[in-house]
């Protein structure tokens, strides 16, 4: 019995240093910090609202917001902070820091030594692990960009933390920035489509001719642009409608009329285009010369069909007219504004 004693002893002194060490291990799960550059009460570095990027070799006032591990500061109890030694002229705020836990009581002071400022507290704090608490530091910056660390601890659990405070306001060059680039080249597009579905055509058939009506077919001009100048289309012709040696003319005085021969086409203007003169109005001819037939001053979407403009071409024949297939073909090119 007394080996058995004496055992039991020998386990009761191992256990008990070592249950004391467990005392100080640092909840790491609850330990957070942050540094703000507006005063508030310390709660999660999840709800930093101001973020804390500041000049180079400026004065500046950060405040420090500390959640601990466990239980509340008594009277005695230190939080540290130790920032780089590139951080100058270290002082206290321009209104010292005395209420640490946003209660509005007084628990204690900062005193700075070196790179080295110190809260002490003189006073228990009424909230510990939920809202934490909140210290001011003033500091000069350094003179370069980085992303500085700061290390907090106590001597309450001896918890351990640390913040980051960046240093650096111009765009692109912070430490703490990543500058993405993209490239858009310019673009231009002509497509000639169907007058009533998305399908490309390149065809537009007049059907059988007499005397007594007016034929008619029709496609769309889709353009686009990326360009914010805009564009224009231009177009012309290889010739009147030609069977062999035969011609229906072209229209010449603004109107297709059934019982006549010729040809000719009205434009329907799409939306943010506009006609240029003579196709603006009636019935007209595309000749061989290269014309401007409309323009815009903005970026054109050839997806979006509101845009798209109607040609549509008019044929009549009279008695004289000669039989056969007759064939002419419409060339549209698309130019960039600037």
């Amino acid at each position: 019995m007394r080996n058995k004693l004496a055992i039991v002893a020998i386990i009761a002194l191992i256990i008990a240093p070592f249950s004391n060490l467990m005392s100080k291990v640092v909840n790491a799960a609850n330990v957070a910090s942050y540094i703000d550059l507006t005063a508030g009460p310390a709660t999660a570095p999840s709800t930093v609202t101001t973020p804390p990027e500041v000049n180079t070799s400026t004065a500046t006032q950060f405040y420090v917001s500390y959640v601990t591990s466990s239980t509340q500061f008594a009277a005695a109890n230190v939080i540290t902070i130790v920032v780089p030694a590139s951080f100058t002229t270290l002082t206290t705020c321009t209104v010292s820091t005395t209420d640490a836990d946003g209660d509005t009581t007084p628990d204690g002071a900062v005193t700075v030594n070196g790179q080295v400022f110190s809260y002490t507290f003189t006073a228990v704090t009424t909230t510990a692990t939920t809202t934490g608490v909140e210290i001011c530091i003033k500091a000069t910056t350094p003179a370069s960009n980085g992303n500085y660390n700061i290390s907090i601890s106590d001597d309450n659990d001896t918890d351990t933390s640390a913040a980051l405070v960046y240093v650096g306001t111009t765009a692109g060059a912070d430490t703490n920035d990543v500058t993405v680039t993209a490239t858009v080249g310019s673009s231009i597009s002509l497509t000639i489509k169907n007058p009533s579905t998305t399908a490309n055509t390149n065809s537009c058939n007049l059907g059988s001719l007499n005397t007594g009506s007016v034929n008619t077919c029709a496609y769309r001009i889709a353009a686009g642009t990326n360009i914010t100048g805009g564009m224009n289309v231009q177009t012309l012709s290889n010739g009147p409608l030609t069977s062999g040696g035969n011609n229906i003319d072209n229209v010449a005085d603004g109107t297709v009329t059934a019982g006549s021969e010729e040809h000719g086409v009205a434009m329907t203007a799409g939306t943010g285009w506009t006609l240029i003169s003579p196709f603006d109005t009636g019935d007209d001819p595309i000749t061989t010369s290269q014309q401007k037939f409309e323009n815009r001053t903005t970026v054109s979407d050839d997806t979006n069909t509101a845009l798209w403009t109607t040609v549509t071409h008019k044929a009549s024949i009279s008695t004289a007219t000669v039989p056969g297939v007759y064939t002419a073909i419409m060339t549209y090119r698309a130019y960039a504004l600037p």
